[in-house]
């Protein structure tokens, strides 16, 4: 697997304690939409036991001019010092990896169950859909706890407005009086409600662990066949 030295040039916050990070993209570097690769830091002023690389998903395009990823700022050391490095600062990557990518024949659809920091794949591949006028039907269920959680959640929307073939279908535990979408969890009423033929779809999952369990054991409750069951989860650091 490549390594590569990837110089920081832009951060920028995209929901509550949670920042994008925007590198400098190596001459000829490509990846599949939904890829991931791991991001190490070099000789950081703190470690602990959770070590100095995390594998993150690749949340820019592959025509993007940069490489991008979005994580959630947690307690790690690891955390603590990428939200402090300063703009030039390098880290070292190894990528890109991972199959969790969409699947190729056009005529099925992709139904993709992100929650919360799990939207970064997806929102790769649905900006590379819509960038390429994909013909795929895309339906995206997205849950997060409260609004200012839900990175992308504006850029998704317009993309919607965009696409004639990407459905969105926001999801909030806690919803203001303003909100217009679904409430509560995705449950199996909910995929029913926008789903018309279940068995159709491959199925995409990312999120918590916690959370991709939840959601494989709902689809083997609805009879889904595993086989059309992708996925990828974000253990929490």
């Amino acid at each position: 697997m490549p390594i590569y030295k990837l110089k920081l040039i832009g951060r920028k916050e995209v929901a509550r304690d949670t920042l994008e990070f925007q590198f400098e993209k190596p001459e000829g570097f490509n990846f599949k939409p939904g890829q991931y690769g791991g991001f190490t830091l070099i000789n950081p002023p703190e470690t602990d036991a959770g070590g100095i690389t995390r594998r993150f998903s690749l949340l820019s395009m592959p025509d993007d001019p940069h490489l991008a990823f979005v994580t959630r700022l947690q307690t790690s050391a690891f955390k603590r010092v990428l939200k402090d490095l300063s703009l030039e600062s390098e880290v070292k990557f190894a990528g890109p990896t991972g199959t969790f990518t969409l699947h190729e024949d056009a005529v099925v659809p992709a139904v993709l169950i992100a929650g919360g920091i799990g939207i970064a794949p997806f929102y790769s591949m649905i900006r590379a859909a819509v960038a390429n006028r994909s013909t795929q039907q895309i339906i995206l269920f997205y849950g997060n706890r409260e609004k200012n959680d839900a990175a992308f959640l504006s850029e998704l929307m317009q993309l919607e407005e965009q696409h004639p073939f990407f459905k969105l279908i926001p999801v909030l535990e806690k919803a203001e009086a303003d909100w217009h979408h679904e409430t509560g969890y995705i449950t199996d009423s909910l995929l029913r409600k926008y789903l018309s033929d279940l068995n159709a779809p491959i199925y995409y999952i990312c999120g918590s662990p916690g959370m991709v369990t939840a959601i494989q054991e709902l689809l083997a409750e609805m009879d889904i066949n595993p086989e059309h069951v992708k996925v990828e989860d974000f253990p929490g650091y």
